[in-house]
């Protein structure tokens, strides 16, 4: 029987092949005969392709097990994740370096948008760290200014501060400079450790109040320096300089084995000094002997020499030794009184303000939970994602929502739920939902099923109909459902054509029809002439039933013939019996294409070796002609027949 559910062209069940004869044809061409005696294979045995299905079922399932791992995004993409944690811990142990590179964008986006996302929480939990450091730097500073302000106020507030400050309007210069000129012994400003081969500064240090210099330039001024004085003086290379005086400042050199310190200072320092110089260029010998001697212009080995340096950056002030007057008394006793006054106006501010800020922050938090609540009925729309939220203490909100166009507009989810949509700037990027109630909706909209037919989405891809329904109806959706997004598989088995049941009757009827020919004759017995007549009409029924569900029917007839007489004689009767089949369905109005073909003795009634070993078996049952029929969709079929 014809396989009418997938409507396919397939090959004839019986062997041959000969072109479909055109309705527009002539009758003579439509009746025209397989040309040559070329004998077809026999039709393939059911029992055989279901042995195949047995054999390799396995396989089978493999199969298409494989081209559903590849042809499917969503199953890649769950064996991917699987995997992906251990794959990023091997990476990871392997010290891989293109794991890192590939992770820290992704990382930096990351942790910039949770910054901007709970900006409060980050403050929340470095607060308890950076606090107290903040305190011990305030209560560090308020000390010094301090300090500052008692010398600042027993400089202005005494003769020789009156004196200084009229030298230094006189003189042009900062109050501070004449100041530190005139009680100024000595200070340490710059200090550079120097190797005596290359010249190269190997370690430096400044006073905080001096503004530092270019070292390498001073070394390489020095180093040229001594060079000009031991070749202008024929002096040993064992001899350097001890010191150079320019103006109110003094280079003070220590020379060593391999390298030498240059100290430049103001003022006259007190005699121990210079030892105290050697001293600290013999350990930073002892210490670096080997880095010295093996110097090839790296200065990293010398990196900790800075800790010797800077015991050596000394200063001395000359103490007056004078009594504060009477005045600077009274105003440094007067600063603690302001200063406690001052603090106390300060804690009563303060606790206005935290006041004011605890108010703040409550609101704050009652609007910012309002806001969140807000964004959890957008987050539970079906076909809505959030996709980022920049959060701010007044709105509106910035938002990126991924929408369906399926889901109910935002605006729409937040009104139904008693919230302003103006409390939020929503940027809408499409995509397409995988949720189960869009998906359903999505389907409903493509398809619009009949009121006979119901329809249930398991949420898992798998759409299920059951009802009745035509079956041009059927094979559309069994079609269209497939490119639905989100739904994998689709399942008609429950859905039933009642016409689909009388078509299947009529094509049983048709194709176990046998009409008998006499010997040597083409046209049929007496006897079944009524039979082949109203096989005949039930052709046409068919053919008429199946153009208006879009399909075009196409008949082949096979002739036969008994094991009497000779092959050529045989296979010439069988086709002249087809022929006349053929000629009386078109002489009835038909227009269904025909193919005819010749069987000769091949294919004796009831089976068997061949026509002549049949020979004497039945031979009137031999003689006859068989029908089968071939559905295929129609060229002319228009996209409407398939829809209600």
């Amino acid at each position: 029987m014809a396989d009418l559910d997938a409507m396919s062209s397939a090959s004839p069940e019986h062997p041959g092949t000969a072109p479909p004869v055109s309705g527009e044809a002539s009758r003579g061409d439509r009746v025209a005969a397989a040309a040559g005696p070329e004998r077809p294979p026999p039709p393939e045995d059911p029992e055989l392709r279901r042995l195949r299905e047995l054999i390799f079922a396995r396989e089978i399932a493999q199969i298409d097990q494989a081209r559903d791992f590849f042809e499917n995004p969503r199953v890649a993409t769950r064996k991917v994740s699987e995997v992906l944690a251990e794959a990023i811990h091997l990476r990871s142990s392997n010290k891989d370096p293109h794991l890192s590179m590939a992770l820290e964008p992704v990382v930096d986006a990351i942790v910039k948008t949770s910054f901007g996302a709970r900006r409060n929480e980050f403050v929340n939990a470095l607060s308890p760290l950076m606090g107290p450091t903040i305190r011990k730097s305030i209560a560090e500073s308020f000390r010094s200014m301090m300090g500052s302000f008692s010398k600042s106020m027993e400089m202005a507030f005494s003769w020789k501060g009156l004196r200084w400050r009229f030298a230094a309007l006189r003189s042009g210069k900062p109050f501070s400079e004449i100041v530190m000129l005139n009680t100024l012994v000595y200070r340490v400003e710059q200090l550079f450790f120097i190797h005596s081969d290359t010249g190269l500064v190997l370690s430096y240090v400044a006073d905080e109040s001096v503004k530092s210099q270019d070292a390498d330039m001073v070394s390489a001024m020095l180093t040229a320096i001594q060079d000009f004085v031991r070749d202008c003086f024929a002096t040993g290379k064992d001899e350097s300089l001890h010191s150079l005086h320019m103006g109110e400042f003094t280079i003070h050199i220590e020379s060593g084995a391999r390298a030498y310190l240059a100290c430049v200072m103001r003022g006259t320092p007190p005699p121990d000094f210079h030892a105290q110089l050697r001293a600290t260029l013999e350990l930073m010998h002892v210490e670096y002997d080997d880095a010295l001697e093996n110097f090839q212009g790296d200065t990293a080995p010398f990196a900790g020499a800075v800790r010797y340096l800077e015991s050596c950056l000394l200063s001395h002030y000359a103490d007056g030794g004078k009594k504060i007057s009477l005045l600077a008394k009274v105003l440094l006793a007067a600063i603690p009184l302001g200063l406690a006054a001052g603090l106390g106006y300060l804690h009563q501010a303060r606790e206005r303000a935290a006041a004011e800020q605890a108010g703040i922050a409550a609101k704050r938090d009652a609007f910012m939970a309002s806001m969140r609540g807000a964004l959890g009925y957008l987050r539970a729309e079906p076909g809505l994602i959030v996709a980022s939220v920049v959060e701010a203490a007044e709105a509106p909100w910035e938002v990126v929502a991924l929408k369906d166009a399926l889901a109910r507009p935002p605006g729409e989810v937040l009104r139904g739920e008693g919230v302003d949509p103006a409390l939020f700037s929503i940027r809408i990027i499409p995509f397409m939902s995988y949720d189960p109630s869009i998906v359903v909706r999505r389907i409903k909209e493509a398809i619009r099923p009949p009121d006979t037919v119901s329809m249930v989405f398991d949420g898992q891809g798998l759409l299920t109909f059951t009802g009745t329904a035509p079956m041009s109806w059927i094979v559309a959706v069994r079609e269209d459902a497939r490119a639905i997004p989100g739904v994998e598989r689709v399942d008609m088995s429950g859905v039933r054509d009642p016409m689909l049941e009388r078509i299947t009757s009529m094509i049983a009827e048709v194709e176990s029809t046998v009409i008998e020919f006499p010997l040597g004759r083409d046209t049929p017995r007496p006897a079944d002439l009524p039979k082949l007549k109203k096989t005949i009409d039930t052709l046409v029924e068919l053919e008429n039933i199946t153009r208006g569900m879009g399909f075009s029917a196409s008949l082949t007839i096979y002739g036969h013939a008994d094991a009497q007489g000779d092959d050529r004689r045989n296979y010439e009767i069988s086709q002249a019996r087809a022929r006349t089949v053929a000629g009386m369905l078109y002489a009835r109005g038909s227009s269904m294409p025909v193919a005819i073909y010749g069987m000769g003795s091949e294919y004796p009634r009831g089976g068997g070796p061949s026509g002549r070993e049949a020979a004497g078996r039945d031979s009137q049952a031999s003689r006859r002609i068989e029908l089968r029929l071939n559905f295929a969709l129609s060229p002319s079929a228009r996209p409407e027949m398939f829809r209600r």
